[in-house]
This record gives structure tokens, C-alpha cells and sequence, in this order.
């Protein structure tokens, strides 16, 4: 199956516009906060790439996945909570990474009765666990993180046919099939949108900061998918205290 990566986080997301063209690579300068260009599409670069140099709180929620959440740039650190349901089974994620630190715990919902087995796995996930980078990379967190990580240019990326039909609101459509960081969907549904999962409409607001504010998707149904909604919401732009690390008595270190 496909793991939805922003509905993770993701995100999530979790949209960093190519438009008409290519975006430039994350990190890149935050753009001028004078005047913004006036072509839809590099407006919402510039407010992508400004984003990306920003500390702010975020909101993710589509089908079945909501997610909340802080990024402290200057410490490069991220905090995030995700709740959802898969296949039928409840799940929580916590993740508190800084820098190459990242420590997570999960409740998947298990109900392990008298089995032992589960009980221990219960309770393992159920503490923090401080996890190296490669664990991270190749984990459900990964999936958490990269969401998390993707606010900036990266998150519009396929964006395309932009026009701006308000002050600081633009919409389009964007190309799921070119966008891995908004991947909503598993390979079932991707293949029944066919052509449609290349021109999803999409909206985007930007503050008067020239900073993104908002991204709405909406997917059409697609075989036994309903259509869906998804909304990622970025606010409280440098008002945002730095993650902490666990208190190392919760923690469970390898």
C-alpha cells in the first residue's frame, strides 16, 4: 500500500509550488517582503520559500488523519501530534525531533488483553522513544517528519494553471502524480483518479506577510474513495517556543 505521507503527516502536511516552472531547492533566501511579484506563480514560490525560513504552528487534516503542530526554525526542531484511523484501527503518533534527535511514541490502538507479546509492545511504543536518524528515516516517524519537513517549496511542487482570484488567494490544480510530499492517497485510489490525480484543484493563501497561509485539495472520489477535502493551515508565524526534549524518565534509550 501506499502510505499517505502528508495525511501524516503530513501532513500533513503538509506544498512548495513548481507552477510554471521549477521551484528552487528548500533553504533557499525567504523572499523580499517588499513587493511581491506580480505573476501568480512566483507569488506563491516567494511565499513558499519565505515559509520555509519561518517558525510557525501548523494544522493537517484530510480523510481519516488530523495532525497539529509547531516548527522552531532556528532551532531546526518540530513537535507534532497525529491522530487518525487505518483500516479500521485508531492510531496516535507523537513526535518531538531537534536537529538529528527525534524521539516518538505511538498508542496504535491495541488492545492486547492477556498477551503478553502485545503487552510488551504496548508498552514500548507507548514511551517516548529516542531513535537515531536511519531508525527515523525508515519508520513510521520518518514518514511524520518528512511531512513536517516539507512546509516550504517542496509542498507546491506539480502546481500549475495558478490564477489569483482574490488578494492573497490563488487557485489551480495540482499533479498528485509528480507531488510524493502529498501523497493522500494509496495506489488503488491514485490509479482510479487516472488523469484527474494530475489536475487536482487546489487553493492557496498567502498573509499579508507574503508567507503561505493555507492549502485546500480537493480530491475527487475515485473508485471506493469518497471524495475528500484536505486542509493544511500555517499560523502564529514566530510565536512558537522551542521543542523540548522528553523528560529522560519516559524515555526509553537503545
Amino acid at each position: 500500500m501506499r502510505t499517505p505521507k502528508l495525511a501524516v503527516v503530513c501532513a500533513a502536511v503538509l506544498l512548495a509550488l513548481a507552477g510554471c516552472g521549477q521551484v528552487t531547492e528548500a533553504g533557499g533566501a525567504p523572499a523580499a517582503a517588499t513587493t511581491a511579484p506580480a505573476d501568480p506563480t512566483e507569488q506563491v514560490n516567494a511565499a513558499a520559500r519565505k515559509l520555509e525560513g519561518s517558525s510557525f504552528k501548523f494544522s493537517i487534516e484530510s480523510a481519516g488523519v488530523k495532525a497539529e503542530g509547531v516548527r522552531h526554525k532556528p532551532s531546526e526542531s518540530t513537535q507534532l501530534k497525529m491522530t487518525g484511523e487505518a483500516e479500521g484501527q485508531e492510531f496516535t503518533i507523537e513526535l518531538i525531533q531537534i536537529d538529528a534527535d527525534m524521539w516518538m511514541k505511538m498508542d496504535l490502538g491495541l488492545d492486547p488483553g492477556d498477551d503478553e507479546t502485545l503487552q510488551g509492545l504496548a508498552d514500548a511504543f507507548g514511551k517516548w522513544n529516542h531513535i537515531s536518524k536511519e531508525e527515523a528515516e525508515s519508520s513510521v516517524g520518518g514518514l511524520a517528519k518528512a511531512g513536517a519537513d516539507a512546509m516550504g517549496t517542496e509542498m507546491v511542487k506539480g502546481a500549475s494553471n495558478l490564477k489569483e482570484t482574490a488578494p492573497g488567494t490563488f487557485t489551480g490544480t495540482i499533479d498528485m502524480t509528480s507531488n510524493s510530499d502529498l501523497d493522500l492517497t494509496d495506489d488503488e485510489t491514485l490509479k482510479a483518479l487516472g488523469d484527474k490525480a494530475k489536475a487536482v484543484p487546489i487553493t492557496i493563501t498567502i498573509d499579508g506577510e507574503q508567507r503561505l497561509s493555507s492549502l485546500v485539495m480537493e480530491i475527487p472520489a475515485a473508485g471506493a474513495a469518497k471524495a475528500q477535502t484536505a486542509t493544511i493551515k500555517f499560523f502564529d508565524f514566530e510565536n512558537v517556543e522551542q521543542p523540548k526534549a522528553p523528560p529522560a524518565d519516559q524515555v526509553n534509550e537503545k
